[in-house]
């Protein structure tokens, strides 16, 4: 649409009678003649009572649920066993409103113009919000092929018949129906009515013909062209927050008032208290919060769904019930939304497999579900059921990556690079099998024997340990070294969780107290986690050059605008409680890597390269610039991507990794802080002499194409990025 703004003085006048036409969605004089001589439709249409269920309390004191076609009601005081609604029934009703359950079908029926457009109308001719019954009635008239033109100028007549309300009235002037249009649509009167020259543009169109009611439609369009505007923009704000609160009311919550009078009377009053910056009043207003039954099907950001809310389906548990949250989950979050392919949920046992088979397995690697339990005793504390060792696949067998002091594997005297030659007289090849694999990897508590044989050693020893619960030191080693008079700190960090903030702070203290000028930081085993912990740690190693810098920035989908906005990570200079975090001041800073080295142990190497020399030794990282929220619904907590992470320079697509700066191969037969280490040994090199070492580099070998269980990770939520909610932006 070609629009002008002339001045202040001439607000929101189009170019052209023909121009208005056209934004009244092509209708023209003749379909307005042909609505004014029809007899004005009701402005709402009531139920017929064969298709109402009846509930004694007030609306809010329920949640409705949608589960495909069908609803549960559930009574939150616990007064009634949760009630089932018949196919037949159309509207629930309240001892304060009736629920219309079709009109958020109906509503996917018009495109989020048309129906911003119907409900704009009421606004226009009424000034109040429409009620779900009255808006269901107009939206079949739409769908019948009613016209925008036709629909406007029936408005008007029904206007007519209530000029105490509207403001209306048949023996009014041009002038006088043009200042009330300023004051139902645009909220413009007092100091900001319109001029006479406003006036007199409006009134010569409808004296050159232009029906009243595309004339209303013609002033809602232009107005929006304001959206921006230093002085008029308010008015654009005042009637996509009226268009907000009309579609939560009426499409969202379904509502209807009981009674005639209170639908006019009370819908009058939510949208007079709208304001341009606000609609908390009418919201309050309406006294229903949350638990919205339809997803949001217009408004002024105009998202779309098709499969409910979250809220709404939360906590329902049964097979269905958490099958239907998974797929408004994905559909509200999950950063691929619109690339998920829709399968029958009836083709899978659980929500779990249904919520792999739903995600986007071209584009995500990464999304996962766990019993709430284990995650948030993991991530919260550390502890987890094992035997606390760390394992992979190298040299043809299974081994020892490394172990956490004071687990069974400890007292056991296992040691990094140890192998795993057979458990419960079960012999270990290139792989665990199944059996082997749970005995492996325990969930509880229980007794398995080994055959273990230590690095350089030619025999077996015989090894009995109970799995027990295991909390993780996620700084399992810090060291001062000193190499040809430099202090060179060096740090083994395996788990961003929440118990690494202390020991974190307490090495860099250590460091800063002992005068390192370097430090190599080994996350080759570091999967990730809480992200918050990755920007501390990342503040404390760049010191006052980051002060007030960016850390980074997370991308959610287009449906999360507001989030993308809102979640700009600055590096922080004090820790979760409020005390300031040592600073090294480093100019740059040495990372051990590996293809384990994933998400927010990636977003330390992608935040401080803005900032500061990153020299990268070992292998690929993982490549994932992506992270999750947690989102628990009946136990299980569920990671669907949600976000991607930029840093300040707005780089971020590592999809395939960070290749390091030198490509040094891991050696199961050193420990970890052996100066002999190939990978720790080259950064001490390069700290020596500026360059990388001349040795080789054997990647890993790929699992074998017949392996049925390959490098199956246990902990698969150790490789991730983490908002923690309500702690991570301070």
């Amino acid at each position: 649409m070609l629009s002008f703004k002339q001045s202040s003085k001439n607000l929101f006048a189009l170019s052209a009678v023909s121009l208005i036409l056209t934004a009244c969605g092509g209708g023209s004089n003749q379909d307005a003649r042909q609505a004014a001589v029809s007899p004005a439709p009701p402005m709402q249409a009531a139920p017929a009572s064969d298709d109402v269920m009846s509930f004694v309390n007030k609306r809010q004191n329920y949640i409705i649920s949608r589960l495909g076609s069908t609803y549960v009601v559930v009574d939150m005081s616990g007064g009634a066993a949760p009630a089932s609604v018949p196919a037949n029934i159309k509207v629930l009703q309240f001892a304060d409103f009736r629920v219309n359950l079709t009109i958020g079908d109906k509503a996917k029926l018009l495109s989020t113009t048309a129906l911003n457009n119907l409900i704009d109308l009421y606004v226009a001719f009424f000034n109040r919000v429409p009620d779900a019954d009255g808006l269901s009635y107009w939206i079949d008239q739409v769908t019948a092929g009613m016209t925008e033109a036709q629909i406007a100028e029936s408005f008007y007549l029904v206007a007519l018949q209530s000029p105490a309300l509207t403001g209306y009235t048949s023996s009014m002037s041009n002038d006088d129906f043009i200042r009330i249009i300023y004051k139902n649509v645009l909220g413009r009167t007092g100091s900001t009515a319109p001029n006479a020259a406003e006036i007199d543009y409006w009134s010569s169109q409808l004296r050159n013909g232009v029906p009243k009611g595309s004339m209303v439609r013609a002033i809602l369009v232009s107005a929006r062209e304001y959206a921006n505007d230093a002085t008029w923009g308010w008015v654009t704000s005042l009637l996509n927050n009226k268009l907000d609160v009309a579609n939560y009311f009426a499409v969202q919550q379904g509502l209807s008032y009981l009674t005639l009078n209170d639908n006019i009377s009370k819908t009058v009053a939510l949208a007079s208290a709208v304001t341009s910056t606000s609609t908390s009043q009418a919201l309050d207003l309406i006294g229903v919060s949350g638990n919205t039954l339809n997803q949001n099907t217009s408004g002024s950001n105009g998202n779309n769904s098709n499969y409910g809310t979250p809220a709404s389906l939360a906590n329902i548990c049964t097979p269905n019930g958490e099958k239907d949250w998974v797929r408004a989950h994905l559909d509200d979050i999950y950063l691929w939304y619109r690339d998920i392919i829709n399968v029958p949920k009836e083709s899978y046992f659980n929500p779990q497999d249904y919520f792999q088979a739903l995600i986007v397995k071209s584009k995500d690697r990464f999304s996962f579900t766990d019993t709430q339990g284990s995650i948030d005793d993991y991530f919260q504390t550390g502890a987890d059921v094992s035997f606390g060792f760390s394992l992979t696949r190298d040299s043809g067998g299974i081994r020892v990556r490394y172990v956490q002091p004071g687990s069974p594997a400890d007292q056991a005297q296992i040691k990094r690079g140890a192998t795993l030659v057979s458990v419960d007289n079960s012999t270990i090849g290139t792989y665990l099998n199944d059996t082997q694999y749970n005995a492996v990897y325990p969930s509880k508590a229980e007794t398995h024997s080994f055959q273990i044989r230590d690095s350089g050693s030619f025999s077996n020893r015989a090894v009995t340990m109970t799995a027990t619960t295991v909390t993780t030191a996620p700084v399992l080693q810090n060291q001062v070294l000193n190499v040809n008079g430099k202090k060179i700190g060096y740090m083994v960090f395996t788990d961003h969780i929440r118990t690494a903030e202390a020991p974190l702070v307490k090495t860099i203290t250590e460091f800063k107290q002992a005068g390192v000028s370097e430090l190599v930081l080994d996350l080759r085993y570091n999967g990730g986690g809480y992200l918050y912990i990755a920007n501390e740690l990342s503040a404390m190693i760049a010191g006052s050059k980051v002060t007030d810098k960016i850390f980074e920035k997370l991308q959610f989908n287009d449906k999360h605008t507001d989030l993308t906005a809102d979640n700009i990570s600055y590096f922080y200079d004090t820790d979760s409680n409020n005390r300031p975090l040592p600073q090294l001041n480093l100019s740059r800073v040495f990372v051990l890597t590996g293809s384990n080295t994933c998400s927010a142990s990636e977003s330390i190497i992608n935040g401080l390269k803005p900032f500061m020399q990153v020299i990268l030794i070992g292998d690929t990282t993982c490549g994932k610039p992506y992270g999750f929220i947690q989102t628990n619904n009946c136990k299980t907590a569920y990671f669907a991507i949600q976000f991607a992470g930029v840093n300040a320079l707005n780089q971020g697509d590592f999809t395939n990794g960070f290749t390091p700066t030198c490509q040094v191969s891991d050696s199961l037969n050193y420990q970890l802080g052996d100066q002999s280490e190939p990978r720790l040994s080259a950064a001490l090199k390069y700290v020596s002499t500026g360059s990388c070492p001349a040795a080789g580099f054997n990647p890993a070998p790929p699992p074998a194409a017949f392996d049925p269980v390959k490098d199956r990770e246990p902990r698969p939520w150790r490789n991730n990025k983490l908002l923690k909610v309500n702690a991570e932006f301070r």
